[in-house]
């Protein structure tokens, strides 16, 4: 059943992130991660970016939400995310997963493929080639996945 959402629901959405003020723990590409605090506080969250391994699991632990974007990938990032996504799931936090540029390389999908073995994100949120890549590497090696799941084209 397909629900449209009004204007009014999107305010209701928007009062209440503002009367919850979540603390939002964003791993994030280095291109938005101005932009991505900047629209969490004028949305009344708060915004706090840490990939520090030494903290992002305390953080992961008092959050509200986690934010993965794969953009900058590197492989300490990776890790980050990885532990991380691993406290927000067993907290059961929402999470988001952004898989900027998915299937371009094979290390962007060996890095979504850890990413998805630790835990299913909330939300993935990416353009039509992205998430037929992330479907094409859900199919072939997470485990979790709350439904079936096939390549794209098959």
């Amino acid at each position: 059943m397909a629900h449209t959402l009004s204007p009014s629901d999107l305010w209701a959405d928007v009062q209440s992130v503002r009367s919850q003020h979540p603390l939002v723990h964003s791993i994030t590409n280095l291109v938005v991660m101005n932009f991505n605090a900047n629209v969490l506080l004028a949305m009344g969250a708060a915004p706090v970016m840490a990939h520090a391994h030494e903290e992002v699991a305390d953080m992961a632990a008092i959050a509200q939400a986690l934010v993965l974007n794969i953009g900058t990938l590197e492989p300490y990032w990776i890790e980050s995310m990885r532990r991380a996504l691993q406290v927000a799931t067993k907290r059961g936090i929402k999470t988001v997963l952004d898989p900027v540029g998915a299937g371009a390389t094979s290390y962007r999908n060996e890095s979504i493929r850890v990413l998805l073995n630790e835990a299913m994100p909330s939300v993935i949120r990416g353009n039509a080639s992205e998430i037929m890549s992330v479907a094409g590497v859900v199919s072939t090696a997470a485990r979790r996945w709350p439904m079936p799941c096939k390549a794209p084209g098959n």
